[in-house]
């Protein structure tokens, strides 16, 4: 179907608003992302970062169609007096999927975000639950398992350091998703990739103790999670009562969170020589890259195992080998 005159016009002026007008450009930019099927919790994070981009632009009289290499690189300077180098990443991630669109429709000739580096990172250090703090926290709820909402959030604890499901994907759990049989638990993870991750014997004990008590409540529907009431538990009640264990626990030096309790499996799963391949599938990592970087983040607890559980170190008295160190 040819386009008259009249419908030219139209996109042209289209393509002029959008070249021309920061609101016009995210709105257009964010609509492809609906209709692409982002997450509605993406496009509300692009939006956020592309106004902080156009205000600082607008400030400098930029429009989308007058971005340089120069504005991004003032821009990234300007973002790091405030944030960290992990959310200046994050902003250009953002911002080149942005200027990436703008070229593909053809609204820019050049992309300026082309080339531009990614910042280095710091490697932060995920603070994780002591042995001594994950007995006093599962104690402590176990005191009160005796009740419908103490044994709920018993058994989602023990599942979170069973298991390192992220607690998105622990609230998304149903019913069917169990298996004591088989020993899994089915879990639907980023991009609702499928997985299954194997049960310990004290989380399919508790689980099973905590669906026999569930059994009582009516209306529960399908969830496995879920308030007195027989609604889904979501992520804010589960964070909520986390933090309210860890207050009457009294811990202190680590914020006890479904985040600090996953990086303590992980801790635990390699301090115990768990293999990395394993845990990469567990964890629902695309690759071991991932895993590979927790063992550097967790190095020095690895270095204290081996101390202790060095073979040769163990057999040194009945080793026939020199002693001395070379000068």
């Amino acid at each position: 179907m040819a386009i008259g005159s009249g419908e030219t016009l139209r996109l042209t002026w289209r393509a002029e608003k959008v070249a021309a007008d920061f609101d016009c450009a995210i709105d257009a930019f964010l609509f492809s992302c609906i209709i692409t099927n982002k997450a509605p919790r993406t496009i509300d994070d692009y939006r956020e970062r592309l106004q902080l981009f156009a205000e600082f632009c607008r400030l400098r009289n930029e429009t989308p169609a007058t971005v340089s290499h120069q504005t991004i690189a003032d821009y990234v300077q300007f973002r790091l007096s405030k944030v960290t180098p992990q959310t200046v990443n994050h902003d250009l991630r953002v911002i080149k999927a942005f200027f990436h669109w703008l070229v593909l429709e053809g609204y820019r000739e050049d992309d300026p975000t082309a080339n531009f580096a990614k910042l280095k990172e710091p490697i932060p250090f995920p603070r994780t639950l002591s042995d001594e703090q994950v007995v006093a926290l599962v104690n402590e709820i176990a005191k009160h398992a005796d009740t419908f909402v103490g044994l709920r959030d018993l058994a989602l604890v023990c599942l979170l350091l069973d298991t390192g499901i992220r607690i998105s994907e622990a609230i998304e759990i149903q019913m069917e998703d169990l298996d004591f049989g088989l020993g899994f638990v089915r879990v639907f993870g980023k991009g609702r990739k499928e997985r299954f991750v194997p049960l310990g014997e004290t989380a399919k004990v508790i689980l099973h103790r905590y669906l026999l008590r569930r059994a009582a409540i009516t209306n529960a529907g399908e969830w496995l999670f879920i308030s007195t009431l027989g609604t889904k538990l979501t992520r804010f009640q589960a964070r909520k009562r986390l933090v309210y264990w860890a207050k009457k626990v009294g811990i202190e030096g680590v914020r006890v969170s479904p985040h600090s309790l996953r990086f303590t499996f992980v801790r635990k799963w390699l301090q115990s020589g768990g293999d990395s391949v394993v845990l990469s599938r567990i964890l629902g990592h695309t690759s071991i890259s991932m895993t590979s970087y927790y063992a550097r983040l967790f190095a020095t607890d690895l270095k204290d195992v081996h101390r202790r559980h060095s073979p040769i170190d163990a057999l040194a008295p009945s080793l026939r080998i020199p002693r001395r160190r070379i000068q």
